[in-house]
């Protein structure tokens, strides 16, 4: 472990020497780190300042960690150990889409399941852009792959920077239609139009049903069908329920219902609400990947592969013996382990391996 540990000491300085660190009030964060040389433990160091970028990557330079987090509050003290001492100024509004959190039908495939759910990931992020943007306003954001196993987006608007727990909770529920106030919000509206398409769609596969059993007679199906004239399916898309019987009325909210599964977005709820909360610095190095916690242009996501365009190391050839099995593409290499293995990969599907625990460096 001791020449493991050495090795991923000297590739992440490597890393760090060259990388571009940035964040907006450098000096008015609390910043936080695991070192390195600690694992396999976790020991996270908090309650750090600096006052400069290149007093921030000294300290990086002097003792590669594996993790490097900033809070999202910036504070008139930020260096002091109790929080009350810090005196709290304002927040960045954080959103964490995580992979963990989307509802997904494992495979067995620890990877293959982690693909899939980064790409429904990212995908979600992309839709909580443009909310933002449309029903928010929010003109100052920066959207950041985590390096692992999700997406970032952290809001710089002043609007939003002064906002408590409690404001910021609403601002949760409103993207995870957790509470609608109204079906003529915002929201409700855009629910009614989506389960007035899905009910069309229904009526015109004959898969209309209420409940888990609850299927639908031919003949309602064909007098809803009929019913649904331009003029009543723009009622119904306003939410105005009149025109349909108690029966037609059940089918409608089913697939309201169906439309707010379909639209909600799978937020890290207490990441967003917590005003204190610690972030990865973009620009990092994930200690679980050694993936790039890369930023990126809302333009740029949806071809963005974080098996390609977040490798942060080369193709030299690097020794590796097998701890665990394992199956899984990165970039263009293929690769299978079985404990006792012993071979030879790419340094930057050797990096990755190495900080999942599933290989040792060397023979």
């Amino acid at each position: 472990m001791e020449i493991t540990r050495a090795y991923l000491q000297k590739k992440f300085r490597e890393y760090y020497a060259g990388a571009k660190i940035k964040v907006r009030n450098l000096e008015m964060r609390e910043w936080a780190f695991v070192p390195l040389k600690a694992i396999p433990d976790f020991v996270m160091h908090r309650h750090l300042s600096f006052s400069s970028e290149n007093e921030l990557k000294a300290y990086i330079l002097s003792n590669p960690p594996l993790h490097v987090y900033h809070s999202s509050a910036h504070y008139e003290k930020p260096g002091e150990e109790k929080m009350e001492d810090k005196r709290w100024i304002k927040a960045d509004l954080i959103f964490d889409i995580d992979a963990d959190h989307i509802p997904l039908k494992k495979t067995g495939n620890e990877f293959e399941d982690m693909v899939r759910a980064l790409e429904i990931a990212k995908k979600e992020i992309g839709r909580l852009y443009t909310l933002l943007e449309k029903d928010f306003g929010v003109e100052d954001m920066g959207l950041v792959f985590s390096g692992s196993r999700g997406y970032h987006i952290h809001v710089h608007d002043e609007d939003f920077s002064a906002l408590g727990s409690a404001e910021r909770r609403e601002i949760v529920n409103y993207f995870t239609l957790n509470r609608i106030s109204s079906r003529n919000s915002t929201q409700g509206l855009r629910l009614c139009r989506c389960a007035a398409r899905l009910m069309l769609f229904r009526i015109k596969e004959k898969n209309l049903k209420i409940g888990k059993t609850g299927r639908i007679s031919k003949k309602t199906i064909e007098r809803l069908k009929n019913k649904l004239s331009k003029n009543v399916l723009d009622r119904i898309s306003a939410c105005d329920l009149s025109p349909l019987t108690k029966t037609e009325k059940r089918v409608f909210e089913e697939c309201f219902n169906s439309c707010t599964e379909l639209m909600k977005i799978h937020i890290d709820e207490p990441v967003t609400s917590d005003t204190h909360r610690l972030i990865r610095l973009p620009n990092s190095l994930h200690g679980k990947t050694g993936f790039v916690v890369k930023p990126l242009t809302v333009d740029e996501l949806p071809d963005f592969n974080p098996f390609e365009d977040a490798i942060a190391f080369g193709s030299e050839s690097v020794k590796v013996r097998g701890l665990k099995p394992a199956k899984l593409r990165i970039g263009d290499v293929s690769v299978k382990i079985k404990p006792g293995d012993k071979t030879t990969l790419p340094e930057y599907v050797a990096v990755f391996l190495i900080c999942r625990g599933i290989v040792l460096y060397g023979h």
